[in-house]
């Protein structure tokens, strides 16, 4: 077998709508018995044949078809791309707004936050990766996610409060000062979007000790949130 049929036997494995990195495939199985120039050339034969598509330089994916029509990559398999288990990112912005049902305008570009890149940021199709050194469990998960709604509270263009008291049933019975603090050391939260944490967690009776984190000569501007 020469080395074009044994590149494609090996690509032609990979699942389909499964992102892959065509360098991480070379050094993985070519490596040593190919140049680099030969195995580019056969991935760019691919790429004209249609036999794979790239999505952006570098990172391709094996296409699957339904009823003869190519089915587009979708946002969770971009994401998977960068992580698949819950402890390793959580899904922030607009993404997340619309996913919570807080906002009906389907976000054009999803924002991540995950331990799984080297880098402080990385991009991929329309979704946007930085780096955050933490184990997403699902306390840390809740703090975050609840932190950039509040964040993004005067943003999301005619926000359901009734689904976002739903969000805040959920995430508020997982807060924890701790936590808070450990994710507060890295994400330097305003002081106006602590103190409407801390409102929140008095007016549901949540035990919290977040006045360390506030002025009392200021008077912070709280939103209309019932």
């Amino acid at each position: 077998m020469n080395i074009t049929s044994e590149v494609k036997e090996i690509i032609l494995q990979l699942p389909k709508n499964q992102l892959f990195n065509s360098r991480e495939i070379y050094e993985r199985y070519f490596i040593d018995f190919c140049m680099e120039s030969t195995y580019s050339k056969i991935i760019n034969r691919m790429q004209k044949d249609q036999t794979i598509f790239m999505l952006q330089k570098g990172i391709f994916y094996l296409p699957r078809y339904r009823n003869g029509k190519r089915v587009n990559i979708r946002q969770y398999q971009i994401k998977s791309y960068i992580f698949s288990e819950n402890n390793h990112g959580v899904l922030v912005g607009d993404g997340l707004y619309y996913r919570l049902k807080l906002s009906k305008i389907i976000a054009k570009e999803y924002l991540y936050y995950t331990n799984r890149i080297d880098e402080l940021s990385k991009k991929i199709g329309n979704a946007r990766f930085l780096f955050l050194p933490f184990d997403f469990d699902p306390t840390t998960t809740s703090i975050i996610q609840l932190m950039d709604v509040l964040c993004g509270f005067h943003k999301i263009a005619n926000i359901d409060l009734n689904q976002f008291h739903q969000f805040l049933d959920s995430s508020v019975k997982l807060y924890d000062d701790i936590a808070f603090y450990e994710i507060h050391k890295f994400m330097k939260y305003p002081k106006h979007v602590i103190a409407f944490l801390k409102t929140i967690l008095d007016d549901l009776s949540i035990d919290n000790v977040l006045n360390k984190f506030l002025s009392t000569r200021s008077n912070y501007k709280i939103p209309d949130w019932k």
